[in-house]
């Protein structure tokens, strides 16, 4: 592979372009929304899900911080602890009915570990938000953050992702984002066989969705993201592909196709709501008749 692990991120160089999972994904989606974002970085809106699901992802990475350093507290205290500490970034951003399902679902994972540590089943945890970053080929610099690395029981090195969707539907087919993480595991250490990966889906139940990778399944990763990147340094229009989606573009004011293309579907009773966050939106339709 011709990819190379960092230690630290590297100061800007013109001529490498810097890419990450979902900064891709909105190219593809919307190159008037890449541009906006990207090359003209026009303010972005704080969307209440987008602060829903950084409180969670935060309580999360205490708790295990917590949990490695002193494992014979006991676990009702760390979760406590760590929600604490979480809230005082997050609770003002969010609606008291918000706030209170970030306890519940905080409550939930807890009943979960504590059950795998009494059967003994509770993975070893190694890392939570582990930032990478990768120089393929001196032309890009793929990084961004894993949200949690364990060893699994039977010695598997596991790399996990948190998904605050209600309906995992949007990513049976979508394993993108964890062959990305696998492929940078395989370059932190070579010697691995393969890499379990996961979606875990909070509101779920904190359900898995497991998919596994072994070395020939993602070296096609650098060749991937190298012609997309071949792409975005040719792209000059930058053409935007309104949807329903543009109901909740951050740039939905400077978008007069965007603006435009809502205006025409307005008297329709569909509408779309956003079901993720994670700086990559997904949606799901529903009817107006169902609220």
């Amino acid at each position: 592979m011709k990819g190379i692990l960092l230690d630290s991120r590297p100061e800007k160089n013109k001529e490498i372009l810097n890419l990450s999972v979902s900064k891709l994904k909105t190219f593809e989606d919307c190159k008037t929304k890449f541009k906006f974002s990207y090359i003209d970085k026009l303010p972005k809106k704080e969307w209440e899900f987008h602060s829903f699901g950084k409180f969670l992802h935060a309580v999360l990475e205490y708790f295990h911080l917590q949990y490695n350093e002193n494992p014979d507290q006991p676990l009702n205290l760390i979760m406590k602890d760590s929600y604490s500490k979480a809230k005082k970034a997050y609770e003002s951003k969010l609606s008291q009915e918000k706030n209170k399902e970030i306890w519940e679902l905080c409550f939930t994972y807890l009943k979960n570990i504590s059950e795998k540590r009494k059967n003994n089943t509770l993975s070893d945890f190694l890392a939570a938000e582990k930032e990478f970053n990768v120089n393929i080929d001196n032309t890009i610099l793929l990084n961004g953050f894993i949200d949690k690395i364990q060893l699994d029981q039977d010695k598997i090195l596991h790399v996990a992702d948190y998904k605050t969707s209600k309906n995992d539907s949007y990513l049976k087919n979508d394993f993108f984002q964890l062959k990305t993480y696998a492929y940078v595991m395989f370059l932190t250490d070579p010697s691995l066989k393969k890499v379990r990966t996961s979606y875990i889906m909070a509101k779920m139940g904190f359900k898995e969705i497991v998919k596994e990778f072994t070395l020939d399944d993602v070296k096609e990763v650098e060749d991937y993201y190298l012609e997309k990147a071949a792409l975005i340094r040719t792209e000059a229009a930058f053409k935007p592909s309104p949807s329903r989606l543009c109901d909740y573009c951050d740039y939905l004011e400077n978008c007069h196709d965007g603006a435009k293309f809502l205006g025409s579907i307005a008297p329709k009773q569909t509408k779309i709501t956003p079901v993720e966050k994670d700086n990559t939106l997904y949606y799901s339709s529903v009817n107006w008749f169902d609220k």
